[in-house]
């Protein structure tokens, strides 16, 4: 499955995602850092609802 930046608008570029992965973006292909990207972004909305499901429950 082919994915481009289109795919997702919000998210950053697979040049940006390299330069925040440091020496860990090496040798992976940019089909490799577009998964890491859509893994991030997966978990980073998953902790954005638990956070505002437990917010909630609070009040």
């Amino acid at each position: 499955m082919d994915h481009t930046h289109d795919d997702m608008p919000d998210a950053i570029t697979i040049a940006r995602c390299r330069e925040l992965l440091g020496d860990e973006a090496e040798g992976l292909s940019d089909q490799e850092i577009d998964g890491v990207r859509r893994h991030a972004d997966a978990l980073a909305h998953v902790i954005v609802e638990m956070f505002l499901e437990q917010r909630a429950a609070q009040e």
